[in-house]
């Protein structure tokens, strides 16, 4: 009987394919085994409504019953987000630093509460809620989430994943690289790095990123004309206004590639000859002057959610918004041109829709910059819908957290674009290393500090090319002693509590590892052995930059408000430094042994001088021209 089937079955196949051939599947499933050993996404499905307890057999945090896969991608958008798919095992690359540091603050590393309870049968992690569908990259090349049409109404469709490539993971069996790590414990994704091409092949030089910011669709806000009553003292209110008059018109992406180099996704800090250094909190207070403390921006929704959020934002219905003049304006997972958005926010004339509209375009303009060039993320829009609560987040730890995942995008040999608030990452890079920074405006203390600098245009193309060169090879010679430590003052961080917090940072189904203590020379003291950084409970970095994929457990809302548990100890962890560069004796072996430090090979003769100023120079060739 079983044959017999089979032979139906069969030949009812041929006779449906001669009339309808069967559809070709762009790629295939591969399962694959996760370089620590537990099972990957492809070989286990999850099962909602129920969990188990892991015993030493079972080394998986989460129930080995899933069967989850992400489309590889071959596009090159820096939007990847937090996924939805529970991992079954500890973070790749989650192994204790062998030799840290005891009782080195309070950053405590890999120490994950078990399993988050939602009540009876409901589990949760970051990227999945009882509302939240799973998210596929748009039409318009931004991540979005499916439709719950899609999903079966449950909002749990499962996405196909195929991890084809682990190459960027290494292992202690893994080849090392001569130029580091010898341990690669710190960054076992260094596999996919680009730093890792330009040591090995660096005739496969991919050259100077590409650059995604707005300064037209700034200009445009700060030229805006209000239409209602009270919009603009609303939106000043809101503490955000500021933000059209400290976004730079030029960027040195030059600049901006070198230091995109050094930057290690797994550590969320730049790796220099002499330690780690990174972008703080504090750092987004004082240059941005916009709120690091606050509510977590921690709100997902469906697509379905997000278009409708949308409709009703600009007061089109459904149908409204994939017919007539406004189609081209709309995609399919609710985002819109920001030029479209701002028109229609002024024509009514209605207060509360005129503020959030152009609150929208200020932020998909400054601070959550995206590849599209001219779209906005429809997520922005779930933290404007109640105006009551715009001066409830902390925009400025959400930016933070968006800039981190697409610098760690960046960092993947194959990926060609770099977005995110640049302004910031520029300013910040003028105010921590003055051999490159560019002419200072005077301003008043409580000014944004990125307002101050005066950016200047530079050459594109080859030029561009010969100046990340000198970039690099300017790093590769950099000491402690050519860093402003503390660039704000030594107590620049004291009024700014939440810079010592201690866990992921997020914005929407974005969520980072935030660690001060892995910098503890920008808060003007000794640096340490950093203890091992907590880890997302599953990551996928290749080295293409497509399907860069973090998973964190829904715990880490816990962490950011538990302020006092999570905020590192500095006279615990360490002692002021009597040098601003100071650290333990110790630092630099286990930092060189961890890291890749050099960008590019030592040469035997004698190095090049460095130029007082490097803009300086760069302006003066231009003026010789």
């Amino acid at each position: 009987m079983e044959g017999r089937a089979c032979r139906l079955t069969a030949t009812g196949r041929k006779e449906n394919e001669e009339k309808n051939p069967p559809k070709v599947r762009r790629k295939k499933k591969a399962d694959v085994v996760r370089p620590d050993g537990h099972p990957t996404v492809g070989q286990l499905s999850l099962s909602r409504g129920t969990t188990s307890t892991p015993t030493p057999d079972t080394a998986p945090v989460w129930q080995a019953n899933w069967s989850d896969s992400i489309d590889e991608d071959d596009d090159d958008d820096g939007d990847a987000e937090v996924g939805n798919a529970p991992d079954a095992g500890a973070a790749a690359g989650d192994a204790a630093v062998d030799d840290a540091v005891d009782g080195a603050g309070d950053a405590e590393a890999g120490d994950a509460p078990p399993q988050a309870d939602l009540g009876v049968g409901k589990t949760a992690r970051v990227g999945v809620s009882s509302t939240a569908s799973s998210h596929f990259r748009g039409p318009d090349g931004r991540y979005a989430s499916r439709p719950s049409s899609e999903d079966g109404g449950d909002g749990n469709r499962k996405r196909k994943t195929t991890r084809k490539d682990m190459s960027w993971f290494l292992t202690a069996e893994s080849p090392m690289c001569s130029g580091g790590p010898v341990i690669p414990d710190v960054i076992p994704s260094f596999g996919g790095h680009i730093g890792l091409v330009l040591w090995n092949s660096p005739e496969q030089d991919r050259g100077v990123l590409d650059g995604f910011h707005r300064p037209r669709a700034v200009e445009t806000l700060r030229r805006y004309k209000w239409s209602a009553e009270g919009s603009k003292e609303m939106v000043e209110a809101t503490g955000l206004s500021h933000l059209t008059g400290c976004m730079m018109q030029h960027l040195d992406m030059a600049l901006l590639s070198a230091f995109v180099e050094r930057w290690q996704p797994d550590t969320n800090t730049f790796h220099m000859p002499f330690g780690e250094i990174s972008i703080l909190l504090h750092d987004v207070h004082h240059i941005l002057r916009i709120p690091v403390d606050g509510e977590l921006m921690g709100d997902e929704a469906s697509q379905d959610t997000l278009k409708s959020d949308m409709g009703g934002l600009v007061r089109l219905s459904v149908d409204a918004q994939v017919g007539g003049k406004w189609k081209s304006k709309w995609y399919d997972n609710g985002a819109m041109h920001a030029e479209g958005l701002l028109v229609r926010g002024g024509v009514l004339k209605i207060k509360e829709m005129e503020v959030q509209c152009y609150l929208f375009v200020l932020l998909g303009s400054t601070l959550f910059v995206d590849k599209s060039r001219d779209r906005l993320r429809p997520a922005i829009n779930l933290f404007l819908k109640d105006h009551r609560r715009f001066t409830d987040y902390a925009w400025g730890a959400g930016a933070l957290a968006y800039l981190y995942r697409q610098l760690g995008v960046a960092t993947r040999a194959g990926s060609k674009g770099l977005c995110g608030c640049l302004t910031l990452l520029q300013a910040w890079i003028y105010e921590y290393f003055p051999l490159f920074r560019p002419s200072q405006l005077p301003q008043s203390p409580d000014a944004p500090r990125a307002s101050s600098w005066i950016s200047p245009r530079l050459p594109g193309g080859d030029e561009a090319r010969q100046r990340l060169a000198r970039y690099r090879q300017l790093l590769d010679e950099l000491s402690a002693d050519d860093v402003t430590w503390t660039p704000y003052g030594r107590d620049g961080h004291i009024d700014i509590p939440r810079s010592l917090y201690t866990g992921p940072i997020r914005f929407s189904d974005i969520a980072e590892g935030y660690d001060p203590a892995r910098c503890l020379r920008q808060f003007g003291y000794r640096q340490i052995i950093p203890r091992a950084m907590t880890v997302p409970h599953d990551q996928y970095r290749p080295a293409s930059g497509s399907s860069y994929i973090v998973f964190w457990d829904p715990w880490v809302n816990q962490l950011w408000d538990n302020v006092a548990a999570r905020r590192l100890d500095l006279d615990f962890a360490s002692r002021p430094c009597e040098q601003p560069s100071e650290i333990v004796e110790e630092y630099v072996d286990w930092f060189l042994a961890r890291s890749h430090p050099r960008i590019t090979h030592p040469t035997d003769g004698e190095p090049q001088p460095r130029p007082l100023l490097v803009h300086q120079v760069l302006r003066e060739q231009i003026v010789d021209r």
